[in-house]
């Protein structure tokens, strides 16, 4: 599967040049957090508006750093654009497709501003500001891995009222969750994931997302002696409402090969399956 296909039309990514030795820590781990230096080139790719607050006067500041005036009551009058999901990053010889699961916006040093060119005396009520940027990523795999999670409500230790909380308390539109996974051999950090409700009338595809680690050992959710399987996992697109995604009618009519109504969670999913699935996602 191309990872590119994770990238539907109403998904952005922008491409970033760094070293492939950046790439290869990004994959294992090692890199969490991508630092951007926001310039008067590139803002428009990454930020957006809020509220008509912002001025920003770009010719008369340094190109080092990305600065702006308070007038948004003293939090950062930016915003990233919410259609930004992917960093590209792209080395001579490497790529990797990262998505974003969280951003960092930090004031450094507060200051009031005396023109191009004039030193920066630090003043903890000045005008201005040095912002850092940082954007915490999850790749994925050059050949990632689609699986079925399963989630009945009625039986599961994450209730309905879980999940609205989850909703709620969402983040850029993500949420955090670890999971139990059954077929777990193969699955690694960045694979793909859709979530099916079951067990009721809302059944079907409640969101999707990646998993955030490796599989790991732990106790039973269920309270048993065994013990389970389980991934850390940031969900998205996730809505609190009666109706899910893709109904459990869809799913049957389009993809027959799969018991959607049984079966246990963390299904790995052939290329067939999840290409299908992954058309009638972006369709809807």
């Amino acid at each position: 599967m191309n990872t590119n296909e994770k990238a539907n039309s109403n998904e952005m990514g922008v491409a970033i040049g760094v070293d492939s030795e950046v790439i290869e820590k990004v994959r294992s781990g090692e890199i969490t957090h991508i630092l951007v230096d926001i310039d008067e080139d590139n803002r428009d790719m990454f930020l957006e508006n809020i509220d008509g607050n912002l001025v920003l006067v770009t010719e008369e500041l340094p190109n080092t750093f990305h600065s702006c005036y308070f007038y948004n009551g003293g939090e950062f009058p930016y915003a990233i654009k919410s259609a930004l999901t992917f960093l590209e990053l792209c080395s001579d010889d490497d790529y990797c497709l990262a998505r974003i699961i969280d951003v960092d916006m930090e004031p450094t040093t507060r200051f009031n501003y005396q023109g191009k060119g004039k030193p920066i005396v630090e003043d903890p009520e000045g005008d201005s500001c040095v912002w850092e940027i940082a954007f915490e990523v999850v790749p994925a795999p050059n050949d990632p891995r689609t699986y079925l999670m399963r989630w009945n409500p009625a039986i599961s230790s994450f209730t309905e009222k879980d999940f609205e909380a989850c909703v709620e308390d969402s983040v850029h539109g993500m949420f955090r969750l670890n999971w139990s996974i059954y077929e777990w051999q193969e699955a690694r950090r960045g694979d793909f994931f859709y979530m099916m409700r079951t067990g009721d009338d809302k059944a079907g595809i409640v969101f999707c997302g990646q998993f955030l680690s490796d599989p790991y050992p732990g106790d039973d959710w269920a309270g048993s002696k065994k013990r389970r399987m389980y991934v850390d996992m940031v969900c998205c697109n996730a809505e609190s409402s009666s109706a899910p995604h893709l109904s459990l009618e869809e799913l049957q009519a389009a993809i027959p090969a799969i018991d959607w109504q049984k079966g246990h969670s963390g299904e790995l999913l052939s290329d067939e399956i999840a290409e299908k699935l992954d058309n009638m996602w972006v369709d809807e």
